[in-house]
């Protein structure tokens, strides 16, 4: 028996919920289409709970700072692999490719780092990272502490513009139950637990549902989107 979560990675608090109500039969993938994954595995899950594993035979994994230097453990950088399952290319689209592929290794976009034994942790979407008072702002730190909210069910955490901080968070919330907290109630909940002041969220809006993908992956950027429309500086 087994149960297996791929696609966006679930929030710690949803792990254990799932691990305490099923346990022993937990997985998950961490994977890209384009010929990359890792796993963690249901005997790694108890002493490495945050973490999505490493990758499987045959694949290499490297996380890399901004120049493209591999950075040592507990560095947060971009995630870089490859494989034998590796993509030859965005069909019709060289530039795309270009910008994905480098050098032989696909580079992911995500965020994360490894620890000493090699097991990979996310930390978020490059491109969803939130930039504030020059501070590196990760919405997935904030998001899990949201869901820890008896009356959230969802949230996406985003960057808005601030004309003091050049951009400050949001949080958009799916409630379980519609009235069960009102916005400002749930905002001063948020900013009491936060671990650091620049996390503390602007606002928060609750919606109906979150516009998704294909794959069921919520689309921040469209969430986002209305924000900066009238701005000179693009999303």
């Amino acid at each position: 028996e087994m149960i297996g979560s791929v696609g966006a990675p679930l929030h710690m608090e949803h792990k254990q919920r799932l691990n305490d109500a099923l346990p022993g039969r937990f997985y998950e993938l961490y994977g890209l289409t384009e010929g990359f994954m890792t796993i963690l595995d249901k005997t790694d899950y108890p002493r490495k709970p945050a973490s999505v594993g490493v990758p499987p035979p045959f694949f290499e994994m490297r996380i890399v700072g901004p120049t493209g230097e591999d950075l040592p453990p507990g560095e947060i950088g971009e995630i870089v692999g490859r494989s034998p399952q590796l993509m030859s290319g965005y069909y019709k689209q060289p530039e795309l490719t270009a910008q994905a592929i480098r050098g032989g290794w696909l580079y992911s976009g995500d965020l994360g780092y490894v620890d000493e034994d090699g097991f990979l942790y996310l930390v978020d979407r490059q491109k969803d990272m939130i930039i504030s008072g020059g501070v590196n702002v990760y919405p997935r730190d904030i998001e899990e502490v949201i869901v820890q909210h008896p009356a959230v069910r969802e949230t996406a955490v985003f960057g808005i513009p601030s004309e003091k901080w050049g951009e400050t968070p949001l949080a958009a919330v799916i409630l379980k139950e519609p009235g069960s907290v009102s916005a400002e109630e749930l905002r001063d909940w948020i900013n009491e637990r936060v671990n650091a002041r620049y996390q503390r969220v602007h606002a928060v809006v609750f919606m109906d549902d979150f516009p998704r993908s294909a794959s069921g992956k919520t689309l921040k950027r469209v969430i986002r989107e209305p924000y900066w429309a009238d701005r000179d500086t693009k999303i």
